[in-house]
């Protein structure tokens, strides 16, 4: 056989597979079914947010103590860096003197009552430091800053609780909400803005910044819900119980501070007032078992101090004759003292309109200034939340009300407010 043929044999025979073992190929696994994957709507989870100085519980002992000076122990001892207004008359605040004792109290209890004898309020910046002013000039005089959010969807579901949500509507949604809840800032800064940014999920505002701050909290609010109150919330009923706790008092002629502070040491309560305006009278009390209710009640009746209010997360204050209603506003501004809560109501959105809900909320709720912007309510239908801005006491009762709607939703008859 020639070269030539003998290659052109090998060729073919390579060709045809010949010469070599087939190896047998193994059938294809059969593929798993995909792990199902989270929908691409669903939320992140809620942001951890740093908690505000003023959160921090401090104890203070100050007797006579000028106003300035408190100034710099606050910045020293507690980091909080207090400014006061010219609203306020120089000599108004530089020749007060304060007398506050306070135990484990946070520092906006601490702020409330220092303010009180100059009938101020005071605002936090978005620094942190505190301004002090006869009312919330803060909100009038901030400048007005645009700031962009990124606000994706937040239907998690393909049906919503009443049917389904485009997105253009559902960012409507979003800027009613807001405008509901900041309503009090709207109105009284015909500046600001709300909008989305086209068809894109960035909401574009025009706020001060204190406003900003606010609209942080009401998005996450309305996306991730809130956390509970973190420990137990200082009630009325805990300052009720306490009035009415005996103790063993009087039998001497006292001035009133000694009087008060062994009052305040034997019942454990905070008990202040302002010594400027209730003068340093003598009480006289016959010693005996009283409860702090009756104590007080002497107190009231042998001195200027004309009555007592429990505030829960302060102590009981002492007001002297001629002081108005309107001086236990003093403290924080409105806009401070109030808080986001979120409450889940997917039961009540079952069976009632989103705005008879509210409607019976206000109702339940009697007594409130609903029409000032603060307090504030709203409903967003897709994450089914109620959201309220209420200050921490009004919170209380909202929850009172809203977990009375919920049982009766679960276990009463069907709504009448329904068509």
């Amino acid at each position: 056989m020639s070269r030539n043929a003998f290659l052109l044999l090998a060729v073919g025979l390579a060709a045809a597979g010949c010469g070599r073992r087939r190896v047998p190929v193994a059938p294809p696994r059969p593929s798993r079914s995909p792990r199902p994957q989270e929908p691409a709507t669903r939320p992140s989870a809620r942001p951890t947010r740093k908690p505000s100085k003023l959160d921090r519980r401090v104890s203070v002992d100050f007797d006579a103590v000028p106003f300035p000076t408190i100034i710099s122990i606050l910045a020293r001892d507690h980091g909080i860096v207090l400014g006061v207004s010219r609203s306020i008359p120089l000599e108004a605040w530089t020749r007060h003197k304060v007398t506050l004792r306070l135990r484990d109290v946070e520092q906006r209890a601490l702020l409330d009552w220092l303010v009180r004898p100059l009938g101020a309020q005071y605002a936090v910046e978005e620094n942190g430091h505190v301004w002090v002013a006869h009312d919330d000039e803060l909100l009038r005089t901030e400048p007005l800053e645009v700031r962009t959010y990124p606000v994706p969807t937040h239907i998690r579901a393909r049906r919503p609780v009443r049917g389904s949500l485009s997105f253009a509507k559902e960012q409507r949604l979003v800027v009613d909400t807001l405008e509901q809840c900041l309503r009090y800032l709207l109105d009284r800064r015909p500046g600001c803005r709300l909008a989305f940014h086209g068809d894109q999920d960035v909401l574009v505002a025009r706020l001060p910044a204190r406003g900003h701050r606010r609209l942080v909290e009401l998005l996450d609010a309305i996306r991730h819900g809130t956390d509970p109150p973190g420990g137990r919330a200082p009630t009325r009923l805990d300052l009720t119980t306490a009035l009415g706790t005996a103790i063993q008092c009087g039998g001497k002629v006292q001035p009133l501070e000694t009087f008060l502070v062994e009052l305040a040491g034997k019942a454990k309560v905070n008990i202040c007032w302002d010594p400027g305006r209730v003068g340093e009278p003598v009480v006289t009390l016959a010693r005996g078992e009283r409860t702090l209710k009756e104590a007080l009640d002497v107190v009231v009746a042998q001195t200027r101090v004309a009555r007592y209010a429990a505030e829960p997360g302060h102590g009981v204050w002492l007001f002297a004759e001629g002081d108005g209603e309107g001086v236990g506003d003093a403290g924080a501004a409105p806009w401070d003292r109030a808080e986001v809560r979120a409450y889940e109501i997917l039961p009540l959105l079952r069976r009632s309109r989103p705005e008879a809900v509210l409607q019976r909320l206000r109702k339940r709720m009697d007594g409130e200034r609903w029409e000032s912007g603060l307090p504030a309510a709203a409903v967003f239908t897709p994450t089914a939340r109620l959201i309220v801005v209420h200050d921490p006491a009004g919170q209380q009762r909202v929850a009172v009300v809203v977990q009375e709607m919920l049982e009766q939703a679960l276990i009463g008859p069907p709504s009448q407010e329904e068509p």
